[in-house]
């Protein structure tokens, strides 16, 4: 249990050994309780010799921790007991109180108190702690199996470059002048912060790939150059992915692209960490093979960030792009031959009613929920059918959008980088450009996910 907190074994040890039969406690823990996987039998009741008996929501207080939290009420009991179906009281405080640590006299006048029912529900295999009663719906999406999350390529300053030098006509059979992309260095964290690298690469080693803030809705801005070891084998509808070492690229006659890795190699083996000791570079970008077994053959890629408050989905080309696309860990990709299915799914993940309804099941940072991953595939939505005059009507609704969110970009082209308030700010402003796509869209979707 890679997840597992501490405080959950802690909370379970203190309710089984300290307790005396039927006794008490409350614990303030992080707010992942609440909706995080790895706690589930703390929510569900099946943590042995405990039942929760109320809760209360400390979010929306500040300043408080440096994470979410909340506090669980648990009594000592000889069996499983789940929450009742009616639910368990309990309160949601919100306020601003003056310093950290201040005492109960100053912080009572800042605060407010709401009385509520917190319900177990369930979507999909996902569980949470709501104060909102909803039916719950235990079909399996069968999309959610067939998305994949894309490679880790880490440390981004040896793979993540821009061009030094013009454009060229095409990317054939070039010696291409490369550097490090300054846009990278931002999120980088030590040792690998402020790493910048120039020199030149074949461009068969150039391919294209998209970090999260990369995806807007019906939209794939900007997205980013990289470097990468490897040859695609195979012809049309065949091709497969060929990783190689600086020294395999050596002896192919790749000078330039294996001068560039081996460098990238020998930073790696200086700096990577006790965890990662024997860990080579090519087994951190092709981490539980995330690279090398991409499918290239599919025509069009649906690709959705993984951390936001919202999914944000687009329909990737392949044929419109100059370059070969790699998926890169941020994002997940569904891979499809069929583009009306493609549409028909960035209908979906960027409608209203699915983001709305994965919001108790996400995690939650300081500033809200922040991470989709695949809980926006636990909600239930059937296989695209052609025969369908909704799921058609969302393809078609779904492509008209993308064409009206390029032209709006094409019109009002950002004027600063990306960083994630300009980046939200941009998406609301797709959304509100697209009123009456996006109201058409909402309409159907309720009518497939109800």
């Amino acid at each position: 249990m890679p997840q597992m907190e501490i405080a959950a074994i802690f909370l379970a040890y203190c309710t089984n050994y300290f307790l005396k039969a039927e006794g008490k406690l409350a614990f303030v823990l992080p707010r992942s309780f609440f909706s995080a996987d790895h706690h589930d039998n703390t929510r569900s009741g099946k943590a042995k010799g405990m039942k929760l008996t109320s809760v209360w929501d400390l979010d929306k207080v500040t300043p408080l921790f440096r994470i979410p939290c909340g506090v669980l009420f648990a009594e000592k009991t000889k069996v499983t007991k789940k929450i009742p179906v009616s639910g368990i009281g309990g309160k949601v405080f919100t306020g601003r109180i003056q310093v950290h640590n201040c005492n109960w006299k100053e912080a009572q006048t800042k605060l407010k108190e709401e009385n509520v029912v917190w319900f177990y529900t369930k979507q999909g295999q996902s569980s949470a702690l709501s104060t909102r009663k909803v039916k719950t719906n235990n079909k399996t999406n069968i999309y959610k199996k067939l998305f994949k999350n894309g490679a880790t390529l880490y440390p981004r300053a040896f793979f993540f470059i821009r061009l030094n030098q013009e454009m060229p006509p095409d990317f054939i059979d070039r010696e291409v002048n490369i550097k490090t992309s300054e846009l990278i260095q931002t999120d980088a964290k030590v040792p690998w912060k402020g790493l910048d690298f120039a020199g030149k690469v074949e461009s068969h080693f150039l391919y294209m790939t998209a970090l999260a803030k990369n995806i807007l809705p019906f939209n794939l801005y900007d997205p980013a150059i990289i470097m990468l070891p490897l040859i695609i084998k195979g012809k049309e509808n065949q091709k497969e992915i060929n990783l190689l070492s600086g020294k395999e690229l050596m002896k192919k006659g790749f000078l330039n692209a294996s001068r560039w890795l081996q460098n990238a190699e020998n930073i790696w083996d200086l700096k990577k960490t006790e965890k990662n000791k024997n860990v080579t570079l090519l087994d951190c970008i092709n981490w539980q093979k995330k690279l090398s077994q991409q499918n290239l053959n599919a025509k069009y890629l649906v690709l959705y960030n993984s951390s936001a408050k919202d999914a944000n989905a687009t329909v990737v080309i392949r044929k419109e792009l100059d370059l070969e696309f790699i998926v890169e860990n941020t994002t997940y990709v569904l891979y499809t031959d069929e583009i009306k299915e493609a549409y028909y799914l960035t209908s979906i993940l960027n409608s209203t009613a699915p983001n709305k309804m994965m919001k108790d099941f996400q995690a939650k940072g300081l500033f809200g929920a922040r991470h989709v991953h695949k809980k926006i595939l636990d909600i239930y939505y059937p296989k695209y059918d052609e025969n369908n005059e909704i799921h058609k009507q969302l393809a078609a609704l779904s492509q008209t959008a993308h064409t009206n969110a390029a032209l709006y970009i094409e019109n009002n082209p950002p004027q600063q980088e990306l960083g994630a308030i300009h980046l939200g700010r941009l998406r609301v402003a797709i959304k509100k450009h697209l009123a009456t796509e996006m109201g058409a869209i909402d309409k159907l979707v309720k009518k497939i996910i109800e």
